[in-house]
């Protein structure tokens, strides 16, 4: 989906919050114009189409709901994230304090099980997870590491329960 550079500066200022979107050689980003301190809200989506099927630009919200959102869909993946998306209040949260100028990065898997569009990070942090393939394909110790929405949570105990009763069931059969 193209976002018109038009809409983007009329989108500069939601609420109170200051942010800026600047178009990279990959794309656009989201940054922020004020400080803002460890684990304040920023910003709370309003204005939202819902999916059943997923997009490149779409966030998973619950095991069987997308949303589109403008200032979602212009986030950067990260794996030191600056930020973190409550999918239950549709709020972004800072991760930490940030400062003008800092790029609001979310950490893709908090949210996404499977990916539309895998791609290898760049993201350059330690502990990166190297190819960005939603949470189904990132082992447990890596996203141990971070905050997970419920419904992420949610379908790893799914997939942790049949592994365990699987293994359980192998064990009795041998």
């Amino acid at each position: 989906m193209f976002y018109p550079i038009n809409t983007l500066n009329k989108l500069k200022s939601i609420g109170s919050l200051k942010i800026e979107f600047r178009e990279l050689t990959n794309g656009f980003c989201v940054f922020t114009t004020l400080r803002i301190p460890a684990h304040y809200p920023i910003y709370q989506a309003k204005d939202t189409l819902i999916f059943q099927n997923q997009t490149y630009q779409t966030v998973q919200v619950d095991e069987q709901t997308h949303l589109l959102d403008f200032v979602f869909a212009n986030m950067n993946h990260s794996c030191n994230p600056s930020t973190f998306i409550d999918c239950g209040s549709l709020t972004i949260f800072a991760e930490r304090d940030l400062e003008p100028g800092d790029e609001l990065t979310f950490f893709y898997p908090s949210t996404e099980w499977r990916m539309e569009r895998p791609f290898k990070c760049r993201c350059g942090a330690s502990g990166c997870i190297g190819n960005v393939k939603g949470a189904a394909k990132v082992l447990s110790s890596s996203l141990n590491r971070y905050r997970l929405n419920r419904h992420i949570e949610r379908l790893r105990n799914t997939i942790l329960t049949r592994e365990k009763t699987a293994s359980c069931a192998k064990i009795l059969n041998s």
